[in-house]
């Protein structure tokens, strides 16, 4: 009834009365089927409701209740990453075929989430039924025989505040075409230790070879001697003294020193030598006094007394050392004295002999006796002459003559009063003459000592390649990616370098310990490298030795003090702990702030012993009201 009322409607509506009755009787037909299908058509979907499926719930509850461990236990900080293992043991995991587990570590920390490398497991029967399209580096495999114990390696990049983040393992089960997401589980609470971040860049640079670079000018002050007289106001030319002086004032830039101080062959031997130890020594003062007190860039101890900026040495000169000063037609004596030496008897002898030969030429003793008893002092330094003045002054007014060498642009940078003038002139090298590799180098160490470590990198790199046989380019390229943290590449390049010369032993150290190669550190720190050698220590787990490094220590710095707090933790000496912390938040309270989130203290930071160590020193307060 309802469906024929509905048709005549139909009808009425698109075919009126006046049209062929033949279509009518058709259309009515077409459309008496149409609304059936409108009135009783219904999708499966909607007239039949399916339960939703869902992975097997022994499998869920395996995922749940596997045990998660990190290797070690405290991830710690190498360099830019935190590389650490997370050790996986299921326990009685219900074995179904072609069942799929996928972990996905996350850290989080400050409402951020950071991703890790994920883990995949597929249970097989056996090794022949694994799926041809398995990605087998990616996926481990459980066998109905397996050992369900895993370990997965993960990167992490180091960011400021993981000390307190803690590790989470979103778990994705799938069997079939079903997959299912588990809640979030804990893998560790403890947070991300960064003690290394501890470790000293004590780098050290090297510098071209001024004298065979043809760079550098070479001073001689020669200092003579009465007969048994060490001091400098005895000295026979005072005013070579002056000039000396003068030259130790100046602000030329002072490469090294070498002080050469003898005794004449007449007299007592064990008496000439320390008369000779005498004048060195007295002239050593005087140039550590004159370097330290410039009106101009004066130096400090640190420069002065670094190793091997002053060489300094003695000695008594032999008879033999009067043939270099005389000549026939100068003495008349001098077969005779010639004679004497060469002659094949004792040494006893000859002294006997040469004694009386004083007395019969007295122009030995009086002339040329004192030009042995000298103090040599040899200034190597960078020019400060007139001529590049005045060539500095050209280049200022932009008039300095275009075929000017590129060893003289170099002089001239070297000795310009301002760095921004340098870098022009170096850069004016560069232009000029872009395959030497020098300017390059000296720019090099420019940008490197204003922290432009990328600048410096390029400038290096490019001296090197130009100059393959530059130990120096090769180790300041090393230095320079060290600070940039590409700790691979600067270990390289100091092995090309130490293949080239002597090496620089701490530059390696300390890029391998930043690398994790601790073992390798400890083999190349010296005694000196206290600290270092203790983050080292740690990382090879070995906490007593850490603290026995840091005793030996004599200068206890705040950095140290702190260190030894952390060495303190991982030998589970809360009384160290707390009495270093204390110490170093004295010293310096930045560490305060440190210490609330190192996750080396996570176990102590309900111990009252530990709060207390973690408050303001009186000294502080007083001071900072």
């Amino acid at each position: 009834m309802e469906s024929s009322l509905f048709l005549n409607l139909v009808e009425d509506v698109f075919y009126p009365p006046s049209r062929n009755l033949f279509i009518m009787k058709y259309t009515r037909i077409l459309l008496f089927w149409l609304a059936t299908g409108l009135l009783f058509f219904q999708s499966p979907t909607q007239s039949v409701s399916q339960p939703a499926k869902t992975v097997s719930k022994a499998v869920i509850e395996t995922c749940q209740n596997a045990i998660f461990k990190t290797v070690p236990e405290r991830p710690f900080r190498i360099g830019d990453n935190i590389p650490f293992k997370i050790q996986i043991q299921f326990r009685n995991f219900p074995y179904q075929k072609n069942t799929q587990i996928i972990i996905s570590p996350e850290v989080h920390f400050q409402k951020r989430i950071l991703p890790l490398a994920t883990m995949r497991f597929l249970a097989v029967t056996d090794a022949q039924s694994i799926p041809e399209n398995t990605e087998e580096e990616t996926m481990a495999l459980l066998t109905r025989r397996g050992d369900y114990n895993f370990e997965h390696e993960v990167f992490f990049p180091y960011e400021p505040g993981v000390e307190s983040a803690t590790l989470e393992a979103r778990v994705t089960i799938i069997e079939g075409s079903i997959s299912q997401e588990l809640p979030l589980i804990r893998i560790s609470s403890r947070g991300f230790s960064s003690f290394s971040r501890l470790l000293e860049p004590t780098l050290e640079l090297m510098d071209l070879d001024y004298e065979k670079e043809k760079l550098c000018v070479k001073e001689s002050y020669k200092i003579l001697y009465p007969a048994n007289q060490y001091d400098l106001s005895y000295g026979l030319n005072q005013a070579t003294i002056s000039n000396l002086m003068s030259s130790l004032q100046s602000s030329k830039e002072i490469l090294e020193i070498q002080i050469t101080s003898s005794a004449s062959p007449d007299g007592e031997s064990k008496e000439n030598e320390n008369l000779a130890f005498k004048r060195m020594e007295s002239v050593h003062k005087l140039v550590v006094r004159e370097l330290m007190t410039r009106t101009v860039n004066p130096m400090k101890s640190d420069e002065v007394f670094g190793q091997g900026f002053i060489a300094s040495r003695w000695n008594e000169q032999p008879w033999d050392s009067l043939l270099t000063f005389l000549s026939p037609k100068q003495f008349k004596g001098y077969a005779k004295l010639k004679d004497i030496l060469n002659e094949e008897s004792t040494l006893s002898s000859k002294k006997e002999k040469l004694e009386k030969m004083l007395n019969e030429y007295p122009i030995l003793p009086e002339i040329y006796f004192p030009m042995l008893r000298n103090c040599n002092v040899e200034i190597l330094s960078t020019p400060s002459d007139q001529s590049i003045i005045a060539d500095l002054q050209q280049f200022v007014k932009g008039k300095l003559p275009k075929n000017t060498s590129c060893t003289r642009l170099i002089q001239m940078a070297l000795a310009a009063e301002s760095t921004s003038l340098s870098i022009k002139l170096y850069q004016k090298a560069i232009a000029s003459y872009p395959e030497d590799y020098r300017a390059h180098f000296k720019l090099g160490m420019i940008h490197y000592q204003e922290q432009k470590y990328s600048d410096a990198e390029q400038a290096f790199q490019q001296a090197a390649l130009l100059n393959p046989k530059s130990a120096e380019s090769f180790n300041n390229l090393g230095a320079s990616q060290a600070m940039l943290r590409k700790y691979s590449s600067s270990l390289m390049n100091f092995e090309r370098a130490e293949g080239l010369q002597s090496p620089s032993l701490s530059n390696k150290a300390y890029a391998a310990s930043q690398m994790g190669r601790f073992q390798e550190a400890l083999d190349w720190y010296g005694n000196e490298a206290a600290i270092n050698r203790a983050v080292c220590h740690l990382g090879l787990e070995q906490g007593l030795q850490a603290v026995r490094v840091l005793q030996e220590h004599e200068d206890a710095t705040a950095q140290s003090l702190y260190l030894m707090a952390i060495s303190g933790a991982h030998i589970n000496d809360i009384a160290l702990v707390c009495e270093s912390l204390k110490a170093a938040i004295a010293k310096d309270i930045q560490y305060r702030e440190s210490a609330k989130t190192e996750a080396e203290f996570n176990a102590y930071r309900n111990n009252t012993q530990f709060r207390e160590a973690m408050k303001l020193p009186t000294t502080y307060i007083r001071s900072n009201p």
